[in-house]
């Protein structure tokens, strides 16, 4: 099996990395030479286009920021699409709307080629270390063939359904997230302004009901101020209106993720899109004027 990997940014290089370092024979696409000659060095094979690594491989993973570039990679002249073997299996792992999935699925049948939908969660650590959760949708024949390849990657793999099944978990993994990275900035403000040590607070709450895997993962971030990404704020916000469009779609009102949405929307709008998805603290110190300290104590 010859596995094909397009898209090697902050999630995507380590996932490569892993297919690589576990035998997968595994040829790489990125504009960004520099991650593509990263992998080369642990034995990936680089590709130049879209067309020569569709005439390659049996399994093509696509993991990018959003629809148009998906779209783009799948449908353009030199795509996978276009240039791919029959019974080819393409992997999404990027976050897009069930519909856009579906609608992707159903234009590569035309062609005689699979799509699986396989977003995750875990962030950037658990992308280093081949723990992500991975929710996949499509023909369960197809998921059981790549298996193998996900569970490089991955350790919570779930095969959720049919095509935009994937999706649409994904989508209900990140209003989980993002309200619970609102309700954990707002609750570390309150707490470090009446004066309580946020590493104290950390340790009181995190094994009671209010503790979380956001929790576990974004604390110590907040009290280091350490907001390097491993999810952009950007990244966050594009997933909210997938999020938004879809709960319209079939009727589903989302007042809390709404408002929680106008939060990240804020960070970006005061340049902050780039930033760990942490970081909408800031909106909430700027509300309280005051900042919580580095190291959690005042």
């Amino acid at each position: 099996m010859k596995v094909g990997f397009v898209g090697l940014g902050i999630m995507g290089k380590p996932m490569a990395g892993h297919l690589i370092k576990d035998g997968f024979e595994t040829y790489l696409l990125d504009l960004n030479r520099d991650a593509v000659n990263e992998l080369v060095n642990l034995g990936g094979h680089a590709c130049n286009t879209n067309k020569e690594i569709a005439e390659k491989c049996d399994v093509i993973f696509t993991m990018l920021p959003a629809a148009k570039h998906v779209s783009q990679v799948l449908f353009a002249d030199d795509g996978l699409a276009e240039n791919g073997k029959p019974d080819t299996i393409i992997i999404d792992m990027s976050s897009l709307s069930p519909e856009d999935t579906k609608s992707f699925a159903n234009r590569l049948q035309e062609y005689g080629i699979h799509m699986i939908d396989a977003p995750v969660s875990g962030g950037e650590p658990m992308a280093i270390e081949g723990k992500l959760s991975i929710m996949a949708g499509g023909n369960e024949e197809h998921y059981n063939q790549v298996l193998p390849l996900f569970q490089s990657m991955g350790e919570n793999i779930v095969h959720v359904g049919a095509n935009g099944a994937g999706s649409a978990t994904k989508l209900a993994n990140q209003i989980i997230v993002s309200i619970n990275l609102a309700a954990l900035s707002e609750a570390s403000v309150f707490a470090s302004k009446s004066g309580i040590d946020l590493n104290k607070m950390y340790e009181a709450i995190s094994g009671g009901l209010a503790g979380s895997a956001v929790m576990d993962a974004k604390m110590p971030q907040i009290i280091d101020r350490n907001f390097e990404p491993g999810g952009r704020i950007e990244i966050n916000y594009k997933d909210l209106g997938n999020v938004q469009s879809s709960a319209n779609a079939i009727g589903v009102p989302l007042p809390v993720t709404n408002l929680v949405k106008e939060v990240f929307s804020s960070q970006i709008a005061n340049g902050n899109g780039k930033k760990d998805h942490s970081f909408i603290i800031d909106f909430f110190e700027r509300m309280a004027n005051h900042q919580t300290p580095k190291g959690g104590k005042l």
